[in-house]
């Protein structure tokens, strides 16, 4: 029999589902999944608090050092924008659809609210692009995962909220969408809709298994989008939207930070030519300018 794996998870169905997922991509390895409790489940506690950084991720990280698990899987956009010590991405799997999208009440637009509506979202970057979209619209924190997420909508507590449609993807629930919002108009968080495999460093066996589920294009598109945010010296509480895409060997990168009136500003476009989908070193660097550009 193989080596038995263990896979630290959080408990909500997405986090499981993503683990699962990454599991039973890689044959011919015995894996288990282990729940782990983070801080990020309580629900009293603000994800927008600057003394909570990471909170979905800190716990998992905790048992990965200790020796407890073995890896642990993250939705990539959770991570902060530095690297943890003792602590490899052993993989970038291939990216889910990257899209924000609207759960609303009866199903009506975004534009179709007013000022009587309730918008939820947690998120300093999706609150910046509501607003853009339609300033009418009240736009407050919503917190639970997303099954709770969407109840909220359904029991009229909230008139809409937006959603990445990658975790709906994932956990079969794309029926509840009212509205795709298109990659121009409301630019993803940098890594939306990619996961993160980490695992120890010195673990070398683990991660030669678990580059089997490494995909080269979304970690080159990712290390763009994340080195804005390494170079703003930033975390998952800024107002930042990022999106890269390759077509041949011209990586393209756009990004978005929001204003301190709460509302998207302005729009950042580069682009370079790369080497080849190894070649992280000039989409690193791609993504470092983009961020001085950003600051000024």
């Amino acid at each position: 029999m193989s080596n038995l794996y263990l896979l630290g998870t959080r408990g909500s169905l997405l986090a499981i589902t993503q683990s699962q997922w990454v599991a039973d991509q890689i044959p011919n390895a015995h894996i288990q999944l282990q729940i782990v409790k983070t801080e990020g489940d309580n629900l009293s506690l603000s994800l927008a608090s600057p003394t909570h950084p990471g909170a979905f991720v800190n716990a998992l990280r905790y048992e990965l050092i200790s020796g407890s698990v073995d890896f642990i899987v993250h939705s990539f956009k959770d991570l902060p924008s530095e690297p943890h010590p003792g602590i490899k991405l052993a993989a970038v799997t291939k990216r889910e659809d990257p899209r924000d999208v609207l759960i609303s009440y009866n199903n009506v637009l975004l534009m179709q609210l007013d000022e009587t509506d309730i918008v939820g979202t947690s998120s300093p970057r999706r609150q910046a692009s509501i607003s853009s979209i339609n300033p009418r619209v009240q736009v407050r924190p919503i917190r639970g995962n997303i099954d709770s997420r969407i109840q909220k909508v359904r029991n009229g507590e909230y008139a809409a909220a937006v959603l990445a449609a990658a975790g709906l993807a994932r956990i079969g629930r794309l029926e509840e969408i009212s509205q795709y919002f298109n990659l121009q108009e409301f630019i993803p968080a940098p890594a939306q809709g990619a996961l993160a495999v980490e695992c120890r460093e010195g673990d070398l066996n683990l991660i030669e298994l678990l580059s089997q589920v490494d995909d080269p294009h979304t970690r080159i598109a990712t290390t763009a989008e994340r080195a804005i945010l390494q170079g703003l010296k930033a975390g998952c509480d800024l107002a930042l939207g990022a999106f890269a895409s390759i077509e041949g060997k011209e990586l393209t990168l756009v990004a978005e930070l929001g204003g301190a009136d709460g509302r998207a500003g302005y729009k950042h476009f580069d682009s370079v030519q790369i080497h080849s989908l190894n070649d992280l070193q000039t989409a690193l660097e791609l993504g470092l300018r983009i961020a001085s550009q950003l600051k000024i």
